[in-house]
């Protein structure tokens, strides 16, 4: 059944997509959005850095691994989301971050960066521009943004293509990022208000690296996946993503969890791949991710975890994923798949080449050397990026592991909008109701 559409656009749009930064600024509401201000950009770059993390390890961490069954909804209304109950309602909050807290703020860092030539701080934001947009259109498919965040100006932007428009854009911005970074820095560089990489521009190269990897593995380009990943991090220690603290400044699940314990657990699925695997030093963190424990609750989700939104483990996996699809079951392959294990391993506290990670993958379940596959590959990366948003994306491309719906016939291959994007905005698609609305993919499946 499809809902009629509001086509009127009163100022309560002004939550969605047309929201000031008014009040972070202090600025004019009624300034030219096209002409920003001038304000401390680097006041603003480690908030948008904040948000950014905070949305991925948020609602992208949960709704995504929920769907691809690495937790559980079992308390409240996540046992209804957990069978694919959800409404419009329930994305607001991830859109408007993305919108008010990302996307703003970033057109006034580039805008600014542009006009005084802060070359480097230019490519940082748009690195985390190509960030927000591929995990937006990721999860949603369409979604505005070359008519985006104009203001008064226009209150029904259109929603552009991922294939002709936004896909591309995610490329342009991540190669001009490394350009500018080539080139001289500018007046004014990045540095400890960059609280991703302190503005050590040779790791901000290294990211997008890995995010063009993502890219172009989404795209089935496993030739240009390979070569960007290998140019990629190098260790753990290269990842992008921003360090919480203690309470009040802790890291997204923890707060979740404390809040609203016993609403999401380890989802048995992923608990009997596992143990099939014999992974039991692993599943002794995971299977009590969720419980109380004396004086350290939530183990691995703690409050000063660090959200990562791409990682050393990941690019290792698409390494070996694109290799072993170009050349079989090669050293290259077989190396970053063992980099990406012993990664997770440290992960989760466990030392680098330790007993523990030496004993698993020694079993001939594990060992590469034994009917390596992409099966195996894609199974040891599901469990290596537990929690990790990415791991959903892996799972529409491959099919790996093999998963069976919690209700109806089908796992859910996209988010549905925002209720305030239908709601206020005559250029929004028609709305449907879940499962359905759950159902129509994103461009880049077409591709596998």
């Amino acid at each position: 059944m499809k809902f009629m559409k509001i086509k009127s656009a009163p100022l309560m749009v002004l939550a969605l997509l047309a929201l000031s930064c008014e009040d972070f600024i202090g600025g004019d509401l009624n300034a030219d959005p096209n002409k920003p201000l001038d304000v401390p950009i680097t006041g603003q770059l480690g908030q948008v850095q904040i948000q950014l993390a905070d949305v991925y390890g948020g609602s992208f961490s949960r709704f995504n691994c929920m769907f691809v069954q690495q937790v559980e909804g079992v308390e409240r209304q996540w046992s209804s989301f957990n069978s694919y109950g959800i409404a419009p309602t329930r994305f607001d909050a991830a859109w408007e971050d993305l919108y008010e807290n990302v996307f703003i703020e970033l057109k006034t860092i580039k805008s600014v960066s542009e006009e005084n030539g802060y070359n480097h701080y230019l490519g940082v934001a748009k690195v985390l521009e190509a960030t927000a947009l591929m995990m937006a259109t990721d999860v949603w498919g369409d979604i505005p943004y070359t008519e985006a965040i104009q203001g008064a100006d226009n209150f029904n932007p259109i929603y552009d293509d991922q294939t002709a428009v936004l896909y591309p854009m995610v490329n342009t911005l991540l190669t001009e990022a490394l350009t500018l970074f080539a080139g001289t820095s500018g007046p004014i560089v990045p540095g400890s208000e960059d609280l991703y990489y302190g503005g050590t521009i040779d790791n901000w190269e290294k990211a997008a690296n890995g995010l063009l990897a993502r890219y172009y593995l989404h795209l089935g380009d496993y030739n240009m996946a390979l070569s960007r990943a290998q140019q990629s991090f190098t260790s753990r220690a290269d990842n992008m993503g921003y360090q919480y603290g203690a309470d009040p400044a802790s890291a997204p699940w923890y707060r979740f969890n404390n809040g609203r314990e016993g609403d999401i657990e380890f989802h048995p699925t992923m608990k009997g791949i596992m143990e099939g695997l014999n992974d039991t030093t692993r599943l002794s963190v995971m299977d009590h991710i969720f419980t109380i424990n004396g004086d350290t609750p939530h183990p691995y989700f703690i409050a000063a975890q660090k959200q990562d939104l791409i990682t050393y483990r990941e690019v290792q996996f698409i390494i070996a994923e694109s290799e072993f699809n170009l050349s079989g079951n090669s050293s290259v392959a077989q190396t970053a798949y063992l980099n990406g294990i012993e990664a997770s391993f440290q992960e989760l506290g466990f030392d680098a080449a330790g007993s523990e990670y030496t004993a698993y993958v020694g079993q001939a379940s594990v060992d590469p050397v034994s009917g390596f596959d992409l099966d195996r590959i894609m199974t040891q990366k599901y469990i290596a990026m537990f929690a990790q948003p990415e791991t959903w994306s892996d799972w529409r491309r491959t099919g790996i592991p093999a998963l069976s719906p919690v209700s109806g016939t089908a796992i859910p291959t996209n988010w549905d909008y925002s209720l305030n994007s239908y709601l206020f905005n005559s250029n929004s698609p028609e709305q449907m109701t879940a499962p359905a609305s759950l159902l129509r993919g994103v461009d880049w499946l077409s591709n596998w």
